[in-house]
């Protein structure tokens, strides 16, 4: 089991190389996917200590810039995240976002 998770880590691991994510948001994205690995996917108040603070597209003032699921490495298709264990909408957010450079930008915002 470990093996194979270790495969998909390093194909991960290329595929966001190319996505140009800058190291260290490279490091936070595989951090978290190995918690998420390790202990299950994760959602507010499940006892494993993290946060993931989801926000609905309605609600995410920042998907202008580009701050959004549709964006962030995490997610794995239109209604599910990698490491989010609720449903997400392309225009939702998570505090755990992890978003390769270039698609975000800074806007009228101060």
């Amino acid at each position: 089991m470990a093996i194979h998770w270790l495969a998909e880590f390093l194909e991960d691991l290329e595929q966001k190389e190319m996505a140009n994510m800058p190291l260290p948001e490279l490091e936070f994205a595989n951090a978290l996917l190995g918690i998420a690995a390790k202990y299950g996917k994760l959602a507010n108040n499940d006892g494993k200590g993290i946060w993931v603070g989801y926000t609905p597209a309605i609600e995410n003032d920042n998907a202008e810039m580009g701050v959004m699921c549709k964006n962030c490495y995490m997610r794995e298709s239109d209604t599910t995240c990698k490491i989010v264990a609720q449903e997400i909408e392309l225009g939702g957010l998570c505090r755990l976002a992890a978003i390769p450079d270039g698609l975000v930008t800074q806007g009228d915002r101060e």
